[in-house]
C-alpha cells in the first residue's frame, strides 16, 4: 500500500463515495495535506488514526504484511501468557514483550508495532506516560493502545482514553474481548479463533 492516499483511493478501499472521505477532511476528522497542484492526499497512519477513532475496521491493506505487538506489564508472567495467547491467536505477528515504560517507548520507537496492550500501574513511567508519548510523535501516534489494568473504574478508564488508548479492560483479563480489540486493530474483525482461556 502506498503511504500517500487520494481521496478516491480511500473512497475504494472503505467503500464509501469520495465526498464522504472529503466532507471528513473538511471537517478536520481526516488530516491531509494538498500536492502542488491542489490534490489532497493522506497519509495512510493518519487513515488508520482516523478509522481507529471512529471504530471502523482496518482495511487489511493498510496494514504490514507481519504486524508487531507489543505487550507491555512489569508482571513479567503477565507478559508471557498474554503474549503467548497473542502469538498462538496470530501467528504470523511478532510479539514484544516489555516489563517497564522506558523498555517499552525504546521497543515503540525501534518496531512500530499496530497495537500496545499497556499496563497502567508500573514503576517509573506508567501506563499513562507511556501512551501520551506514543499519541505524541507522528510517527506512533496511529499505534491502537489496548490499556489494562488491575485497578479498573471509569474514571480511570476515561483517563487512559483521553491519553489517547483504544479501549481500558480490567484484570483479569477476558481473553474474548482482548482478542477482539486486537482483532480491530489488526484489522482481521471477524476471523479471530474461539479464544482459550
Amino acid at each position: 500500500m502506498k503511504k500517500a492516499l487520494s481521496t478516491l483511493d480511500i473512497a475504494e478501499l472503505l467503500g464509501v463515495a469520495v465526498g464522504s472521505v472529503s466532507n471528513w477532511i473538511d471537517q478536520n476528522l481526516l488530516k491531509a495535506g494538498r500536492t502542488p497542484g491542489g490534490h489532497r492526499r493522506v497519509l495512510a497512519r493518519d487513515l488508520i488514526e482516523f478509522l481507529h477513532k471512529q471504530n471502523l475496521p482496518i482495511p487489511p491493506e493498510l496494514l504490514p504484511d507481519h504486524p508487531t505487538v507489543l505487550v507491555v506489564d512489569d508482571e513479567e508472567p503477565v507478559t508471557k501468557w498474554v503474549a503467548e495467547v497473542v502469538q498462538a491467536e496470530y501467528p504470523d505477528c511478532e510479539v514484544l514483550r516489555a516489563h517497564d515504560g522506558f523498555s517499552a517507548g525504546e521497543l515503540v520507537a525501534s518496531s512500530k508495532p499496530v497495537a500496545v496492550i499497556l499496563d497502567l500501574q508500573m514503576p517509573g513511567m506508567d501506563g499513562y506516560e507511556v501512551c501520551r508519548r506514543i499519541k505524541s510523535k507522528e510517527q506512533t501516534r496511529g499505534i491502537v493502545v489496548i490499556a489494562i489494568t488491575a485497578h479498573y473504574s471509569l474514571e480511570v478508564e476515561k483517563r487512559i482514553v483521553d491519553c489517547g488508548a483504544k479501549t481500558c479492560l480490567p484484570k483479569p483479563l477476558d481473553l474474548a474481548v482482548l482478542m477482539n480489540e486486537l482483532a480491530l486493530a489488526l484489522g482481521r474483525e471477524g476471523r479471530a479463533k474461539p479464544s482459550r482461556s
